[in-house]
């Protein structure tokens, strides 16, 4: 049920990615030939003031066709003040980044939402657990400082501490050095110290205790859910950002290409298909719906970034031509850029295609 759920709300995302780009046109005067949900042969259709809309056999997202976004097709039986590509630059950056829009305007919401209804999960500075060592040793540094679950640690090195991250952050610059510790524990101060162990995370050499934080609920007022929905966005962002960077990335194609000869692509990195998504979502909602709503946000903030890649045919393509249009007065002719959309439509066909087969052959197991 919450895979088809997942399903559902990605058409719903793609129809309202594209119902922006619709609005925009409309709201411009260019025209709309077609508005469909779905894509492969058409199952009903009607229509009104000359766009028809329609269902077709798979949906899986949807599509709106407007005439003149392709300059070599047909644009016989439209003014020239209905085309897209006659349009004034400003009109083309409208409806190009519409759909964008559309979709960070649909995260924000839902992030909104889960926040103003559930509050957010804090971690604090008294300990929920210890853990073992990381370099395979008897005790790890928390348990050789006499850490135990309950003390709250409120200074590091003599720095007074304020959040959990503060501490993460000193932890993490202290690799192999011995540290001081102030705890408290039932209302007395325990002074201790230990040599921190290393473990590398990205390459990079990191310290590490060993301790967990208590996580706790706090309601917010409406200026800090604002706030809070805005960052959390904004670190959405730059998570899908960074993705994007990775998926495309000549390493990760190569080890894309390796997995039909048996190679394997680890989770973090591969593309997911519909189905995919669908089989991240069925897990994803065991943990609550609050971290299943937290995946539709993601993937709509991802749908916006994707279509943001400065190049045809996706959006930011569009963006990047009307933009350079409106600075420089001078239109670029889209057949002159032909060459690089194929070889765009080409490494993302066979990213879709990838993705499809991984999720069919190997399920994500989240």
């Amino acid at each position: 049920m919450n895979a088809l759920l997942t399903i559902i709300f990605l058409t719903l995302f793609v129809v309202l990615h594209e119902l922006g780009h619709f609005l925009a046109a409309r709201k411009s005067g260019v025209a709309v030939t077609e508005f469909f949900v779905g894509f492969g042969p058409k199952l009903y259709s009607f229509k009104k003031n000359n766009t028809e809309y329609g269902i077709k056999a798979f949906p899986l997202g949807g599509y709106v066709k407007i005439p003149g976004m392709d300059e070599s097709e047909n644009i016989s039986g439209y003014n020239n003040d209905e085309l897209f590509h006659t349009a004034n630059w400003k009109t083309k950056l409208f409806i190009s980044i519409s759909g964008i829009i559309v979709n960070f305007i649909s995260a924000w919401i839902i992030i909104f939402f889960v926040i103003n209804i559930n509050g957010i999960s804090e971690p604090t500075l008294v300990i929920s657990s210890i853990g073992e060592s990381v370099n395979n040793i008897s005790q790890s540094p928390s348990q050789k400082a006499g850490i135990i679950p309950g003390d709250e640690i409120y200074e590091f090195n003599g720095i007074n501490l304020d959040t959990w991250d503060e501490l993460v952050n000193l932890i993490e610059i202290n690799p192999d050095n011995r540290v001081e510790l102030k705890l408290i524990r039932n209302e007395k101060i325990i002074i201790t110290n230990t040599i921190l162990e290393t473990r590398i995370i990205n390459n990079k050499a990191t310290g590490y205790l060993g301790v967990s934080p208590l996580i706790v609920n706090r309601d917010l007022n409406i200026l800090e859910i604002i706030s809070y929905t805005t960052k959390t966005e904004y670190q959405m962002t730059i998570a899908a950002i960074d993705g994007i960077f990775t998926l495309l990335s000549p390493t990760n194609i190569k080890t894309l290409f390796g997995s039909y000869s048996g190679g394997t692509v680890p989770d973090e990195v591969r593309p997911l298909s519909p189905v995919g998504l669908a089989q991240a979502g069925s897990q994803i909602a065991a943990y609550g719906y609050t971290s299943f709503f937290s995946l539709l946000a993601f993937v709509n903030v991802f749908l916006a970034v994707f279509n943001s890649i400065p190049l045809i045919p996706l959006d930011g393509g569009r963006v990047l031509m009307s933009l350079i249009e409106g600075i420089t007065g001078k239109k670029i002719p889209e057949k002159s850029l032909y060459p690089i959309a194929l070889v765009v439509v080409a490494v993302f066909i066979f990213i879709g295609i990838t993705a499809f087969y991984l999720d069919l052959t190997n399920p994500i197991n989240l």
